[in-house]
């Protein structure tokens, strides 16, 4: 077990965002707000820790993440050239409340 946590902090070592994909009656996108700096480049992780696939975009940042498994990962990385709030949400089709996988980024100076 040791030797697996090990391998995993190594493994996520330059993750910037860590971020869990669930439908929403099931939690949503935890966390639901993320904040990065402008004119850095930050590298978002998004687990997909749910029984369906799911996507993640940011579509104002040219973010798309594309569909997600039930139980992958994907990487992303997000830059920003201005400060505003960019709303993040699910790409794909994940049941009944899928249009309420939505929630926001902002970028601070």
């Amino acid at each position: 077990m040791v030797a697996a946590l090990s391998c995993e902090s190594y493994r996520t070592r330059d993750i910037d965002v860590h971020i869990k994909a669930r439908a929403p009656e099931k939690g949503n996108f935890t966390p639901n707000y993320i904040t990065i700096p402008v004119g850095e480049t930050v590298k978002m992780l998004i687990r997909n820790v749910d029984t369906v696939a799911h996507g993640f975009a940011i579509p104002e940042l040219k973010v798309d993440a594309g569909e997600i498994k039930a139980g992958h990962n994907a990487t992303v990385e997000v830059r920003a050239e201005e400060a505003g709030e960019y709303e993040f949400y699910c790409t794909v089709w994940c049941g009944e409340f899928h249009l309420q996988m939505r929630d926001m980024t902002e970028t601070i100076e």
